[in-house]
């Protein structure tokens, strides 16, 4: 797939969160080491307060990166179910500064290591003009429940 097909797929098919909580708009690129969303940031988002984005709104952007990639490899690849994940860690993560609503993010996460079900992968949150604003690591535990 290309970048530009990666964009035309419904993000809301690859997660297991729906609406109000979905924090993710789109995936934007998916290969085996790394995977990149965009979310376009609103007011009426559930992490916003007074125009910016809290720091558990990123967090759960990273989070909802990874189980984009894990809804791709599962819907697109292997053609199954979506798993349900959690974060099964958060370690050295830096929040240099929040996105305001109306600003576009980019997130990327580059996979570390994988094996019998966790993941753990660095990710960076950038402004659309490659300012990063956030960086760190997450682990994630996949169950065996689907959606």
């Amino acid at each position: 797939m290309t970048d530009q097909e990666f964009l035309q797929i419904p993000i809301r098919s690859l997660l297991p969160q729906q609406d109000p909580f979905v924090m993710v708009s789109q995936l934007q690129h998916y290969d085996e080491i790394r995977t990149s969303t965009l979310l376009h940031i609103t007011d009426d988002n559930l992490f916003c307060r007074n125009g910016k984005m809290v720091a558990s709104g990123l967090i759960e952007n990273l989070a909802q990166t990874c189980a984009t990639r894990i809804g791709y490899i599962n819907k697109y690849i292997l053609h199954k179910d979506i798993n349900i994940g959690y974060i099964g860690a958060i370690r050295d993560l830096k929040i240099y500064h929040l996105p305001e609503a109306g600003q576009t993010i980019e997130t990327s996460i580059e996979v570390l290591s994988e094996s019998f079900g966790l993941t753990l992968a660095h990710g960076t949150i950038c402004l659309s003009d490659g300012t990063v604003i956030a960086e760190g690591e997450m682990k994630i535990a996949l169950s065996e429940k689907t959606v």
